[in-house]
């Protein structure tokens, strides 16, 4: 900036301009733009509370190892991305980790270490590394980012506000504006604001000129100032994910260019000396740094931690399987999520004619929800993903009714409660009626299993019109494709779904990857998609095989009780009803055995089966419960194989089972798939579990005790902070005293041919990414046992 006025002041008094003074200022302005980009691309995005996605808080991140991502974190925000020292001391005491585990992680991770000195580095005291300093940690006595993110929750509340905001075109120029009023500031601070551009883009340019940074030392510092706000950021980044239309006016760059305004003002109150610090701290800021002997022994351990669970997981797949099972008279595909596999088993063990499959909860169906009445269409497919169709509604008129006089009913309370002389009249009036209300919700109510209604055909989202025939045909291609060999008579597809009350993180125990929606839905629509005879015997044509007599029926696993609702069809031939009767036994007892499973890590200790269900269904329905079931805490590994494989072995309610079978797939397209699609989404619920256990002020949600809702369905915050919590509460890792869940990187086991696995990593540069950089772990099923990929080629995990 102080450049190009330079410049034209020469115009102005006549004297020849310098083009190369000019072409160089005009790259800095792209390099400094290019800078802010890669900071603001370093940020992952979220989606609102009922529509939650499990989000890999590092996406942005992939391409770096994970190793540097760390140390750059900790320089950045003081928080490293691995446990501290005396965890894996513990771990190292008590044989979690061996000495066969620490052998083996130094082996593969090729650290400048010998097994006694990290053993010895255990005892030394910890040395932290200085992190980098905002203008606002110098000055005293002051908020730091707070009254940005202060401006932001407002700005973003567009539900539970009373006053209605101001019609302004950007997150930038509304906070710009508002903040003339605010007296907290001093007249200086509002006039220095006042003196910047309006635009978003324009201020953040400004700000970069008066600095006069490198390009690298300008991206350290936008990333480092964003990470302040870092819940806030991941709102505004997630703005160009789900709701694209509004990233121009509150995306992303708006938040920086607020961040750095904030920061040159911030600078602008220091006295000469803390300037020159200022200024030279993050001039070095870019420099390469030496890894930090801690934050490499530490990851080493962390390694090693890895390998111990991937040791005990090797251990129980090349355990022998059971005798083969009986010919299936029952076949039932259920979600690949971690929490379907205690079920599956139980069921395999309670009903051996019923046969269990693994897939993507969502079935295949790229769908969204009608908008009926005051309710908002809801998609119900992996956030990757975006719904290509409308699942229509029975009597969507009289449904619309209903749901606006229930909205037009809280809609008056709510009034009523906010108005004026409600302070002095509305506890008085209504206290007695408010009373019954809480006495009510208080009862020791039963959360009942979650139903969905009957689909009324599929319509385009784009137009509504009703999906075409080769449309049908190709979606259940698709699917039964991922199923594999069907055989039995009768295919149950089981979607799941869960229940609490007054939980803001609801919709992250529904599900964890498809819009925090439940699976029940999808599986309607898929199963009368594959009942149709025209789709059946199409896709018959096209090589696909069926049984002669075959069915499909829809079902909904709740997670919170284990059981599951079986949406029955009087379509459905009668030859199929023993079949089907047969089912429902096994369900009930597999319940049964799943809720004894889970009852002690919940505190449950009723010894009936119908006391244990009870209470179950009682945390649901309890609005002061805030750990109504575990969710998907401890998983760890994603198995691409045939069930036989893991069939009748204790997984421990760990890993994602979707089937694979790699002799039907010999030019690896299924495969493909399957690691750009599954793959990817276990990966970013393993790593969202994974940051809020290891970096939980910046990743985690904090205590669910203190949380508020900010903007309706836009996030938490906790207390009386303005910052925006993402991640997982503590009460979703933590039981009060000690952690449980424990922080792996995700382990992925793939049952086919090294060839085959290494020509997608060839093709596909983000799946490439994630494993050379170690975000996860690649291993597979060989001919001596289970081999693990590392830049030396596939070395054996050692079983024990």
């Amino acid at each position: 900036m102080r450049a190009i006025m330079r410049e034209s002041m020469k115009q102005f008094m006549g004297e020849p301009a310098a083009m190369d003074a000019t072409t160089s200022t005009s790259q800095q302005s792209f390099q400094y733009r290019d800078a802010l980009k890669r900071a603001t691309d370093a940020i992952a995005p979220v989606w609102p509370l009922d529509q939650w996605i499990a989000v890999n808080p590092w996406w942005g991140l992939k391409h770096q190892p994970i190793e540097q991502v760390s140390h750059d974190l900790n320089r950045r925000a003081g928080q490293p991305m691995t446990m501290p020292a005396q965890f894996y001391r513990h771990a190292w005491e008590t044989g979690r980790i061996t000495p066969h585990d620490l052998r083996q992680a130094l082996r593969q991770g090729s650290y400048a270490f010998s097994e006694q000195r990290l053993v010895d580095y255990l005892a030394l005291p910890a040395k932290p590394i200085t992190s980098l300093c905002s203008a606002w940690d110098i000055l005293e006595a002051h908020t730091g980012f707070d009254p940005i993110a202060e401006s932001c929750a407002s700005y973003f509340d567009q539900h539970q506000q009373r006053w209605a905001s101001c019609s302004v075109p950007s997150l930038y120029y509304a906070w710009k504006k508002t903040v003339q009023h605010d007296l907290r500031w001093s007249t200086e601070q509002r006039c220095s604001l006042q003196s910047l551009p309006d635009n978003a883009a324009a201020a953040s340019e400004q700000v970069a000129a008066d600095w006069e940074l490198t390009p690298d030392a300008f991206e350290v510092l936008a990333h480092t100032l964003l990470l302040r706000v870092n819940g806030w950021a991941s709102w505004c980044q997630g703005i160009s994910w789900h709701t694209p239309e509004q990233q121009q006016e509150a995306g992303i760059s708006q938040l920086v260019a607020m961040v750095l305004a904030w920061e040159w003002l911030g600078v602008r109150q220091l006295n000469q000396q803390q300037k020159s610090e200022w200024f030279a701290q993050w001039q070095a800021a870019d420099a390469a740094l030496t890894t930090h002997y801690d934050h490499e022994a530490l990851w080493c351990w962390q390694h090693a931690y890895e390998v111990g669970y991937q040791r005990m997981l090797a251990a129980t797949l090349t355990a022998p399987s059971t005798s083969s099972p009986p010919a299936a008279q029952v076949q039932a595909a259920f979600c690949i999520d971690v929490r379907s596999e205690r079920f599956r088993r139980h069921l395999e063990q309670a009903a051996p004619t019923v046969a269990t499959l693994g897939v993507a909860g969502f079935f295949a169906m790229p769908v969204t929800d009608a908008a009926i009445g005051s309710e908002r269409a809801l998609p119900r497919v992996p956030g990757l993903l975006k719904p290509t169709y409308r699942v229509g509604a029975t009597q969507p008129q009289q449904q619309g009714v209903k749901r606006y006089q229930k909205e037009s009913q809280r809609q008056s309370v709510r009034h009523a409660k906010y108005a004026p002389l409600s302070t002095f009249t509305l506890v008085e009036t209504t206290g007695i009626a408010w009373g019954w209300k809480l006495i009510k919700d208080s009862l020791r109510k039963q959360a009942t299993v979650a139903q969905c209604d009957a689909p009324a055909g599929l319509f385009h989202t784009y137009d509504g019109e009703p999906i075409a025939r080769h449309e049908k045909i190709a979606l259940a291609k698709n699917l039964l494709t991922l199923l594999g060999n069907l055989t039995a008579p009768l295919l149950v597809l089981v979607g799941h779904d869960s229940q609490s009350e007054n939980n803001p993180h609801h919709a992250g125990l529904t599900c964890g990857a498809c819009g925090g929606q439940g699976g029940g839905m999808n599986a309607r629509v898929a199963a009368a998609l594959l009942n149709d005879p025209d789709v059946q015997q199409s896709v018959q044509q096209m090589g696909i095989s069926l049984p002669s007599a075959f069915y499909v029926l829809a079902a909904t696993h709740c997670t919170l009780t284990d059981r599951v609702h079986i949406y029955r069809d009087k379509q459905m031939p009668v030859g199929l009803e023993a079949a089907l009767t047969t089912f429902e036994s096994g369900v009930q007892r597999a319940g049964e055995a799943t809720r004894l499973e889970r009852a002690s890590a919940l505190g449950v200790d009723e010894t009936t089966h119908v006391a244990r269900l009870k209470t179950l269904a009682m945390r649901g329905a309890d609005w002061s419960q805030p750990r109504p079931e575990w969710g998907l805490v401890n998983n760890a590994a994603l198995i691409l194989a045939p069930r036989s494989l893991t069939q009748g072995k204790m997984l421990e309610g760990r890993a994602f089972l979707h089937d694979y079978h790699p002799s039907e797939d010999p030019d690896g397209k299924v495969l493909e798939g399957l690691m750009m699609a599954p793959m990817l989404v276990a990966s970013w619920i393993n790593l969202q579990y994974y940051a809020s256990t290891v970096v939980p002020e910046l990743y985690g949600a904090g205590n669910k005790l203190l949380h508020s809702v900010v903007g309706g369905h836009v996030g938490v915050i906790e207390g009386n902070s303005p910052q925006l919590r993402i991640g997982l509460p503590e009460q979703s890792l933590r039981d009060g005293e000690k952690l449980h869940h424990e922080p792996l990187r995700l382990t992925v086991v793939i049952d086919a041919p090294k060839e085959r696995i290494e020509a997608i990593l060839k093709r596909q540069p983000v799946v490439a990414d994630l494993i050379n950089h170690r975000w996860l772990w690649l291993t597979r099923i060989g001919d001596e046992g289970v081999e693990c990929y590392t830049p030396q080629g596939w070395q054996p995990v050692l079983a024990d």
